[in-house]
């Protein structure tokens, strides 16, 4: 059980949906994990999931040869479906009727060759979570892929990488910089200067 002390809203992770529910009483929900290469894609992917895929952990052979990810991978975990969710969007009867969801991660490759295959991901997904190292900034498969976002999704997010790479004593003020800066770009987008930015340490260091 997770709990977010400011608002008190709760989420609850489960192994697995009980046999007995009614497939109607599951939301599937697919994200897309995109950005530009070695910028933590499938890092992020492996916290968020509890079940690993061979493609999503990078198991291909030409993958761990290359160090890249180069086709889509799936892994998915289940969550009962929050109240406050609910609340949060009345509208959405599917949502509403829903007593689980189960999330699907899709983890597209960043290298600029294989972007039909980002393109093939983009295609199949409820929401698009743009992941973005935090020292390099924008790059160039970032663009491709915000432009990807802005012609596909419907919804973003904003995953900011590697903020364990800023050292701490100045760490909270240079994310607060970078968030700014970001706003300020994505104000010229459909998403709009208010898109949700997570800063995150996918794959943390000791620094």
């Amino acid at each position: 059980m997770e709990r977010t002390e400011s608002n008190q809203k709760y989420i609850e992770k489960v192994d697995k949906i009980p046999d007995e529910i009614d497939a109607s009483k599951i939301l599937n929900l697919n994200i897309g994990i995109l950005g530009h290469i070695d910028s933590g894609k499938t890092s992020l992917a492996k916290r968020l999931s509890s079940i690993a895929s061979t493609a999503c952990f990078d198991k291909n052979p030409q993958s761990q040869e290359r160090m890249i990810t180069l086709d889509l991978g799936f892994s998915a975990f289940f969550l009962k479906t929050p109240n406050f969710i609910k609340e949060k969007f009345p509208d959405c009867e599917r949502l509403i009727n829903s007593d689980y969801l189960q999330i699907t991660l899709v983890d597209c490759p960043g290298h600029a060759s294989l972007i039909k295959t980002v393109v093939a991901g983009a295609n199949i997904i409820d929401l698009m979570v743009l992941v973005i190292d935090i020292v390099k900034g924008i790059q160039v498969q970032t663009t491709e892929c915000l432009i990807l976002g802005e012609i596909l999704a419907d919804k973003m997010v904003v995953a900011l990488n590697k903020i364990d790479m800023i050292d701490k004593a100045n760490r909270e003020k240079d994310i607060e910089l970078k968030i700014t800066k970001l706003r300020n770009g994505f104000a010229q987008t459909k998403f709009g200067k208010d898109i949700k930015i997570q800063p995150v340490a996918a794959n943390p260091s000791n620094r």
